[in-house]
């Protein structure tokens, strides 16, 4: 696949190939090459453009600089297009070299100048291609191709001249719909100049439904032909004669609506000053920004919503009351989903200053708080909500109280005896406008208290799950039955499930979709789902987001599909490098919230590829460092990440065996905590147990050591019947345990049965693990050659992994206690 002119790209373009790349980076059987002036994007406007090629760089793509040709090569092209020795051609290469600079594009446009211009001719008689030295040195050319071929272009004739103009106005492409419209407007044959432009090599023929310009600078050149003034002026004309045709003709077409608004936009409204005209733009603006709103280009229609709201009339409120909310609104929106928090609180502003009633202020408002959220300024983003909640009737207070037992199991059993799955979904839609943005703002709220205060959670869930019944299905009913079930997981009601299942349901092809699948998944399905089905559904998820424009939920996606990912199994490098890509992304967008976990998770990747003497200040300086990560949980006092942090150390310190007795434990928090259940909180208290079971054979307080462990493996078992996620660990965790209390005959059947788990099971880092500790087992046993088997399958799992610096760990241990 080849992308060029990547320095041209737009940002709808640009959301594209991110997703492009990503999807297909590690797939051997696609090969992308991408091309851009690097000259050129580097300028501010194309700095996003800049900055994601410069974060591929190196790791996942090979980079290669052209330069322009030097004389030597100037020569052999000079050669070989005259078919004349390079010995004679090499004053006249010297030549041109001077005058091009060595760019191939402008030497091409040189010589096909001169030989216009009979300076550079095929002489018949001699059969051989002649010119003047002197003459060509004495010429005097441009200094940059675009100049060149702008005097060049301006001596085709008078009906040429006004085809390339009028192309060069449509764009790179012409669609022939276009041709057909420009003919009658220009009344020439418009089909018939451009087919003339296509023989003198300005443009080129793709089927017969399209024409393009052969090269970029062409299309510059014959752009910049015009002042700005007649420019303006020609978008407007032709773009008013395109949307004419697609209004009297075909409404539908909205590819034509696009090019006719877009010319009309890069017009302006100063070159048009019929006020009744001005308004129908506005319209045809809406009408276009809305289409681009379900086509997900949410970068364009932000443009036409602008561009609607620049023709609108002065006084238009009063004028055109509706027409300017919807455009406001709109804009609002769209600025929204594209994370633009300055916009967003500009739109918002005018609305509320110029609204007629709340119901016409409740959508700003709502995408205000929205926006607040995913700028994470989220005392600003809980103020606003409860304000409007309380300007709507609803006793917030009273919500946030925390629901009694008797409360819940109320709920539970209404789930439960009256209510089926069907039933659920086919409830009937909410009509009562209002109480859809009731449900809306306490689905930011629940965000809010996610991160300042998860005793809330339950009770905004609740108030949500109870509002449905009430009212019927609003768009955020499957966030109500997603948050509780999550909820009712963490307090061991296997009734969450069940309603994570529904609300999938019910976010088809809903605007939801992403934010659902992340809580879903995360929280509550994997106790009945394979964790590595888990890991592709957050990848679903992070592409529903991009789909839907919801930018925040598809990152959070993203960032536990890489969590996951890791947790599965998967190769580290691929992880690594993923990360960095991902954490370039956050720090560009001020995604703060996700960037402490994939820093964490990126440093723990690199030790275990590299060694935890690695040095990691030199490694990746743009990345947060362990010390930075460790500010941010302090600051944020979130239990969930403060738990995943210390997962982390758990995991590094046991798989290095260092520190195992420094390490903050997790235990007594996830075990008397009624926080949301992650499977990374699991799996930190796996490797909790681990070291407990390691340390009772070290040291001489070994039980108090077991104690531990033993509770790390009741709290396991809790989660038994998901076999498939923790069949293996309760099965390690259990071998050890009757390794360190002496019972050798069981201890070496659960080492087996958590062996053959984890391959079944495909957690093969895990297997590495089950291996090693196999191996120690059977060396404890004095039963050498079956220890020696166990940890050098080890070293080749912990290797296929990417963990090389673990089993060069391994290595060393066999070296030194087998001598191998």
């Amino acid at each position: 696949i080849l992308l060029d002119d990547l320095q041209w790209i737009d940002p709808a373009s640009l959301t594209f190939c991110r997703a492009l790349f990503q999807s297909t980076k590690s797939n051997k059987n696609v090969f992308l090459v991408l091309c851009s002036r690097e000259s050129e994007v580097q300028t501010q406007d194309k700095s996003e453009v800049h900055d994601w090629l410069q974060s591929l760089s190196g790791s996942t793509l090979e980079t290669i600089h052209l330069t322009n040709l030097n004389p030597e090569d100037v020569n052999n092209l000079v050669s070989d297009s005259l078919r004349t020795w390079p010995r004679l051609t090499r004053s006249l290469s010297a030549i041109l070299h001077g005058k091009s600079l060595g760019n191939p594009f402008f030497l091409r446009q040189t010589m096909e100048m001169l030989c216009r211009g009979g300076y550079l001719h095929y002489s018949l008689g001699e059969r051989k291609w002649k010119w003047d030295l002197d003459e060509i040195s004495d010429l005097r050319l441009d200094d940059n191709v675009v100049s060149l071929l702008t005097r060049e272009m301006t001596k085709l004739p008078d009906e040429l001249l006004v085809g390339l103009k009028a192309a060069s106005c449509i764009g790179y492409c012409i669609p022939q719909t276009v041709v057909d419209i420009l003919s009658k407007h220009l009344e020439m044959d418009l089909f018939g100049v451009l087919t003339s432009l296509v023989q003198r090599s300005y443009l080129a023929g793709v089927g017969s439904a399209l024409y393009r310009f052969t090269h970029d600078r062409i299309y510059q050149a014959a752009y910049e032909l015009m002042s700005e003034k007649q420019r303006r002026e020609d978008h407007m004309k032709f773009g008013l004669a395109i949307c004419s045709y697609v209004l009297d003709n075909c409404e539908n077409n909205y590819d034509m609506m696009f090019v006719g608004v877009n010319q009309i936009n890069r017009g302006g409204p100063e070159v048009l000053a019929d006020s009744c005209r001005r308004v129908m733009i506005s319209q045809l603006n809406l009408n276009a920004g809305k289409r681009a709103l379900l086509l997900t280009d949410f970068s364009s229609a932000l443009s036409f919503f602008g561009h609607g709201i620049m023709f609108l009339n002065p006084g238009h409120w009063d004028a055109h009351y509706q027409l300017s909310l919807d455009l406001f609104t709109s804009a609002a929106e769209s600025a929204c989903a594209t994370s633009d928090a300055a916009l967003v609180k500009s739109y918002s502003e005018t609305i509320l200053a110029h609204s007629r009633s709340l119901d016409d202020r409740l959508p700003a408002l709502c995408f205000a708080v929205k926006s607040l959220k995913e700028s994470m300024n989220l005392p600003s983003c809980r103020d606003c909500a409860i304000e409007v909640l309380t300007q709507l009737g609803e006793d917030v207070s009273s919500v946030l109280e925390i629901p009694s037992q008797e409360t819940i199991q109320i709920t539970n059993n209404l789930l439960m005896s009256k209510m089926t799955d069907d039933s659920m979904i086919k409830m009937s839609p909410c009509t009562q406008m209002r109480a859809v943005f009731v449900m809306r703002l306490y689905h930011e709220l629940n965000y809010v208290y996610y991160v300042f205060d998860q005793t809330r959670l339950l009770a905004i869930s609740l108030r949500m799950v109870s509002l449905t019944f009430e009212i019927g299905l609003t768009d955020t009913s499957s966030l109500a039955f997603a948050n509780y079930g999550v909820e009712l997981i963490a307090r061991g009601y296997l009734i969450g499930s069940r309603l994570g299942t529904v609300a999938l349901k019910l976010a088809e092809n809903s605007k939801y979709i992403s934010y659902v699948i992340a809580a879903v998944k995360q929280y509550n399905l994997w106790v009945i789902e394979p964790l590595h089905a888990i890991a592709e559904s957050h990848l679903v998820g992070f592409y529903s987001g991009k789909r839907v424009g919801d930018e925040f939920s598809s990152s959070l996606n993203f960032c536990l599909h890489l969590s996951t990912s890791f947790h599965c199994g998967k190769n580290l490098i691929q992880i690594k490098n993923s990360l960095s890509e991902y954490i370039v992304q956050l720090l560009e967008n001020s995604q703060q919230w996700f960037l402490p976990q994939s820093a964490m998770l990126y440093w723990l990747i690199v030790e275990l590829i590299e060694g935890p003497n690695f040095d990691l200040t030199e490694h990746n300086p743009l990345i947060l460092n362990e010390n930075g990560v460790m500010l941010f949980a302090a600051s944020a006092r979130h239990l969930e990440l403060d738990i995943f942090i210390d997962g982390c150390k758990l995991m590094r310190s046991f798989l290095f065996r260092r520190d195992m007795t420094s390490c903050d434990g997790v235990l007594d928090r996830v075990v008397n905590a009624t926080c949301q259940l992650r499977f990374t909180t699991i799996t930190a208290v796996f490797f909790e147990g681990l070291i407990s079971f390691a340390m009772a054979r070290q040291t001489a307080e070994n039980n108090e050591w077991i104690i531990k462990g033993e509770i790390a493996l009741s709290y396991m078992k809790r989660w038994e019947s998901t076999k498939w996620n923790f069949e293996n660990k309760i099965k390690l965790l259990e071998a050890e345990k009757m390794h360190c209390l002496g019972y050798f005959d069981l201890a070496s059947k659960l080492y087996v049965d958590a062996v053959e788990s984890s391959k079944r099971h495909k957690f093969f880092h895990e297997l590495a693990m089950c291996l090693e500790l196999q191996g120690l087992f059977f060396q404890g046993r004095n039963m050498a050659e079956e220890a020696l088997t166990s940890l050098r399958r080890s070293v080749r799992c912990y290797r296929n992994w990417g963990a090389d610096a673990v089993a060069e760990r391994v290595e060393l241990y066999i070296r030194h206690h087998f001598g191998h």
